[in-house]
Parts: C-alpha cells; structure tokens; sequence
C-alpha cells in the first residue's frame, strides 16, 4: 500500500461537503489533512461534521506551506485560476472543480503550468464518471447506432443554485465570481455533447437573462455544427418550473435516450427481418470509477487521469463558444 496522498481543501461550502470531502475520504490512499476558507466558522463546521483531525488554515499561502500533497479547489469559479497556478508552483496535484476556468488562455495557462510542474491537473467533469453517461459512451463506441447524425440534450431547474442547491451561495449568479448557467451547467452539457458527438466546429446561440436580480445568463438555447457532420441542440435554464433532464443521441441506426423514465437508458434500433424487438433498457455499467478515486490514481501513477486539463479546457472552449455566440447574434467557430 502506498503512504496516504495527503490532501488539502480549498473551500468548504456545499461542494465540498457532499462531493470533494467524502469522496478523498471514500478513496483507498487519499486522507484529507487541511481546509481553508475564508470563513472559518464554514471550515470549523466542515471539519466538526466529516474530518474531525484536519487543520484549518485562512490563508492558501500557509496551507500549501504544510505537509500536503494535493489539493481539491472548490471555490467560487474566479478563484479555480490563481488557486491552480499556485498550488502547483508549490508542487501540489491539484483537483479543480469545473469550469477549470471562465476562459481559454487562463485554461491554456493551467495546463502548461502542471506540465511545467509535472504536477496532475484534474479537472472534476464528473459526469465522465457517472455509471450512466459512461454506458451511454460506450454503447455509442461499440456501434451500437451507427454514426451520429443529432445530438439533443436539455437540462434546467426551477431555480437559482443559490436558492435552491446551495442557498446564500450568490457567487452562483454574479459575473464578478464568473458565474452564470454557461459555465454552471453548460459545462457539464458540453463536456457530454462532445464526448459523444466528437469536437464542434461552430455555434449559434441565444442567451438570455429572464431573473430581475442577476446579471448573469439563466437561459440557453444552442444550435451547435460537429466537425464529423453532426448536428446539436443544447438547452439549458434556471427558470423551469418542473425542471428538466434528458439527453438524446440519433445515430443511422436507432436512438439513445437517457434521464426521463424509471429506465434510465433506452435503446431503440432501426428493425430487420432478423432482430429482436427493438427498444432495449441496457443497465447502467456497475464498478465505475469515481473523479476521486481517479485523482488518487493518477497522483500516484497508477492510471492517468480520465479528465485533465486538457479536457476541461475543451469543455471551456465550448461554452466560451456559446456565450461569445450569444452575446454577437452571429456564429462562433469553437477556438480548440
């Protein structure tokens, strides 16, 4: 067994304590050992509920000058840039939680920076690691409908992540912190739309502000051109009153639709005079690897990591895409 990988948290609100805490903790060599935020009454309760013998720190400087080896930033999205460089000047790995960056050069800058450093840069796309998104990949991989012609997804809520998930965390819904629903789910949409339909070369999209109290975008409406000849509709809101998940790939040979019944994948193939019928349920992939236990992996050298810079930089590059499609009323070539 190798030494504990020694880990410190940087931030300690809602994401770190239903994700980034028990998950280090979930893994088979990760001990979590430091916290720090800036409200420290947010690290004590934090440490008094899941990690009792960790040390708390209000400064980042002085946490990275202890005896840690690793770091998990889940911050505000304006910090996961200056947290990242930081820590691996320091020699630390480094988990970000996504968006890795609000845009491309900051996410260029990370990604050399761990390769200058040697260091692993993680970025916490986590739906490469949810059971069902997984199968769905590899039901596409083994052919199972053909080429992909058309790629829908639309995801939304009834409410503001700072009314609803994490209630007070207004840095959800304000662009000083780069907040806003492109960057909050559009990320993770993005990361899947183009795992499944390969890179996209351009976009037009209408992205709009309907709540009175933010200055940032709660609604998108994508229509995005793959390079492979596919096409893409990306929905997204934070004003839907019943919410909404589903996710829908069209290929030459049938459909995959995921996220709207008891079923949580349906399959439906294009029938010959020889197939079975043709709608099928496959179960999600059991044994699927967490982003933690992954990080672990990769700090010590045992696998590399699922989601690195590199990837999260391409998931950046999207919604950069989105926003900048948006804001012109034109089309925007994706600047992979």
């Amino acid at each position: 067994m190798n030494n504990p990988v020694r880990v410190g948290i940087a931030g300690c609100g809602k994401i770190a304590r239903v994700g980034h805490v028990p998950g280090i903790q979930s893994t088979d060599a990760g001990q979590i050992v430091a916290l720090c935020d800036v409200d420290v009454k947010q690290a004590e309760r934090l440490r008094n509920e899941l990690v009792s013998d960790a040390n708390i720190y209000e400064s980042l400087d002085v946490m990275l000058a202890s005896n840690i080896d690793a770091l998990c930033i889940c911050t505000p999205n304006n910090f996961h840039y200056p947290m990242t460089l930081a820590a691996l000047k320091a020699g630390m790995h480094v988990l970000c939680e996504k968006p890795m960056a609000a845009g491309l050069p900051e996410a260029s800058e990370m990604i050399s920076a761990a390769q200058k450093a040697d260091r692993i840069l993680h970025i916490n796309q986590s739906l490469r690691y949810n059971p069902m998104y997984v199968t769905l990949a590899e039901l596409i991989q083994q052919g199972e409908i053909g080429e992909i012609l058309h790629l829908r997804c639309i995801r939304g809520t009834s409410n503001t992540p700072n009314r609803a998930w994490s209630p007070g965390a207004d840095w959800f819904v304000s662009s000083e912190a780069e907040g806003g629903l492109v960057f909050d789910i559009g990320v993770h949409m993005a990361d899947l739309l183009q795992w499944y339909g390969g890179k996209v070369r351009d976009i037009r999209a209408y992205v709009d502000t309907r709540l009175p109290d933010i200055d940032v975008p709660d609604n998108v409406n994508a229509l995005m051109r793959f390079h492979n000849g596919a096409v893409g509709v990306l929905e997204l809101s934070w004003t839907l009153p019943t919410g909404a998940n589903l996710l829908e790939v069209y290929g030459t040979n049938g459909r995959i639709r995921c996220g709207f019944t008891e079923q949580p994948i349906e399959l439906t193939r294009i029938p010959n005079d020889n197939e079975e019928p043709p709608v099928s349920y496959p179960a999600p992939k059991e044994g699927v690897k967490d982003s933690y236990q992954a990080f672990i992996d990769a700090v010590l050298g045992r696998t590399e990591s699922p989601t690195p810079g590199e990837l999260g930089r391409d998931a950046v590059a999207l919604c950069d895409a989105i926003q900048r499609a948006g804001d012109s009323g034109t089309t925007a070539e994706v600047e992979y």
